[in-house]
């Protein structure tokens, strides 16, 4: 399984919960983190949005990079 492992691993340093996130791009807390998981898709504005409101000194291509997930991980 695919996961947005950059994305997940700058929320987590920087102490940003999914529901703050969530809040703030309009999704609840399962569903963000559904999309972190690759269950369901992003929509190009939801990480455009969460980019410039918390990630403003990463690359966006650095964060929306796709990680597969080991079963040691799951």
């Amino acid at each position: 399984m695919k996961v947005y492992g950059n994305l997940i691993a700058e929320m987590a340093k920087r102490g940003y919960t999914k529901k703050e996130i969530a809040e703030s791009i309009g999704l609840s807390r399962n569903a963000l983190a559904n999309k972190l998981n690759c269950k369901t898709s992003f929509k190009v504005e939801e990480l455009e949005t969460m980019h410039k409101k918390f990630f403003k000194d990463c690359e966006y291509i650095y964060l929306t990079e796709l990680y597969e997930r080991t079963a040691r991980e799951m």
